[in-house]
């Protein structure tokens, strides 16, 4: 309250003298009473560090041109012709050959004891007919001293975000101290400043800072080391300022996230039986938004991807719920031939991918039927057990079927399924398990399956000297083995066959092993 107070006190007092300083043209004198000069403005209210303007009015009853040499002097001290800042770059001065005068002040420069305030000013006019003549006398005004700030509040900026162009525009959220002027964007790589970003171009991924500049409202100054906040909780930043231009700014550094979409977890294929739902999923990251598409031919035979949505109907052959989101769920209402569909994941960026192409499939059943031959206890139970080969290469647990062993024959171990690879497991206790790989279609299939103990390399349920001459025979290549009865045939677990294992069946035989 006390500055304003000082600042009304000046502000009259110059405004006295504005008044007067407006009426010298009528009694200045001229060498040619057809053009008159007269100071038309003056500053009345300046402060430490701000320009000081004057503007001299000319009235002419000819039609002439005219130029201007602005001047200066101190009391009993000759007038002098004012430099330009063009010509010599330490003068203070501008416009000194125009009808408008700039004076930068600095406290040095206009303190106590700098004699400024003995200094008037007048504006030399040479008129193209009238001659030269000169305007009337003004005097330095009185300055004020600035209110210093510690911190001029918060500068809010929208924060940059990969793929979108950069803010020029910032919201002095005080605007009591400065107003906002304009923002520069720069790239910040091995910790220094890059090359400014061109008109329009947009943020990739990685570290960039901004130049925001402002300049003091007037009556204030930024005081040494002061701060300026930035509203978007990025903290704050130290206040600087051009020397050249006096101008005011801050920098502040951003770390633009990357937002492109990427897929962990896609699905290659599926199967659906008719009447039946099954979802297919993607999971992506930074997804902002997924729209699932079929594959479909046109009468061109060009095929096309297409967007579907929940409850629609392709040709009536699907019905769909979660089109629109990361899982898709596909009801067949028809049998259909293979089918393929794909997601298209929009990123929080804006780009568009697309996952691979799921190729859905129609599920039917088969039956599978397994005559169990065993050798070993009939007592003894045999456990049969069937993994689905996955698409991606795994073994998927299916189930297992327990069974006792009894007299009666065949044994039998039926079970239905979709088409597909499977493996099945089949183990008894003292025998040796066996594993079998079948590729199921459409058509019911039946087999046996014939486990036994070892030794018994004929598989017929009993160890006797048939297989000791099997093993012979086959050690000099007079018969061949499968890869069941090699384990049969290995009584030494060396894996090779040879004489050994034909007289360890001997052994055997004879109650030796």
């Amino acid at each position: 309250m006390k500055i304003k107070k000082k600042a009304k006190r000046i502000s009259s007092v110059a405004l006295c003298v504005l008044m007067l300083l407006t009426a010298l043209p009528m009694t200045a004198v001229t060498v040619n009473a057809a053009a008159q000069a007269y100071i038309k403005y003056i500053d009345t209210e300046v402060y430490i560090g701000d320009v000081l303007n004057i503007i001299v009015g000319v009235n002419s009853n000819t039609d002439e041109t005219f130029t201007y040499q602005w001047q200066a002097k101190y009391p009993s001290l000759s007038w002098v012709n004012l430099s330009d800042k063009t010509d010599r770059p330490d003068s203070k001065f501008s416009g000194v050959f125009t009808d408008h005068l700039k004076f930068q002040t600095y406290a040095e420069l206009v303190g106590p004891g700098s004699g400024w305030k003995d200094v008037v000013f007048r504006c030399k006019v040479t008129g193209s007919k009238s001659g030269t003549f000169y305007s009337g006398k003004c005097n330095f005004p009185g300055l004020l001293e600035k209110t210093e700030i510690p911190t001029i509040g918060f500068l809010g900026l929208e924060k940059p975000e990969q793929r979108k162009i950069p803010s020029t525009t910032a919201t002095p959220i005080n605007s009591t101290y400065y107003s906002f002027d304009y923002i520069e964007w720069y790239e910040y790589k091995n910790n220094k400043v890059g090359r400014k970003l061109n008109d329009g171009e947009a943020f990739d991924s990685g570290m960039y800072c901004c130049q925001l500049y402002f300049n003091m409202n007037k009556g204030y100054a930024v005081a040494k080391n002061a701060v300026c906040g930035l509203y978007n909780d990025d903290g704050q930043a130290t206040i600087l300022q051009d020397e050249t231009t006096g101008q005011y700014y801050i920098w502040a550094y951003y770390v633009v996230a990357d937002k492109s979409p990427s897929f962990s977890h896609q699905y290659t294929e599926a199967e659906i039986m008719k009447g039946k739902e099954k979802t297919i999923s993607v999971t992506a990251n930074n997804a902002a938004s997924y729209q699932w598409q079929i594959k479909v031919r046109r009468s061109t035979g060009k095929s096309v991807w297409r967007n579907i949505d929940d409850n629609s109907s392709t040709s009536n052959k699907f019905s769909f719920k979660g089109t629109k989101t990361n899982a898709l769920t596909i009801r067949p209402n028809t049998d259909f031939d293979e089918t393929h569909f794909r997601c298209a994941v929009t990123g929080e960026n804006g780009d568009v991918i697309y996952s691979v192409s799921v190729k859905v499939t129609q599920e039917v059943k088969a039956r599978v039927t397994m005559n169990l031959k065993t050798g070993g206890s009939p007592d003894d139970t045999i456990t049969v057990k069937v993994d689905r080969y996955t698409f991606d290469g795994v073994y998927k647990g299916g189930f297992e079927h327990e069974t006792v062993n009894s007299n009666a024959k065949p044994l039998y171990v039926v079970f239905d399924t979709s088409p597909g690879k499977y493996v099945i497991t089949v183990s008894k206790p003292q025998c040796i398990a066996r594993v079998y790989e079948i590729y199921l279609y459409k058509d019911d299939i039946s087999f046996d399956v014939n486990i036994t103990v070892p030794y018994d390399v004929n598989m017929d349920g009993v160890v006797n000297v048939i297989d000791a001459t099997l093993v012979q025979k086959q050690v000099v290549h007079n018969v061949e083995f499968d890869s069941y009865q090699l384990k049969l045939a290995d009584t030494d677990n060396d894996g090779t066959i040879s004489v050994v294992d034909a007289t360890n069946i001997q052994k055997k035989i004879v109650g030796l092993l």
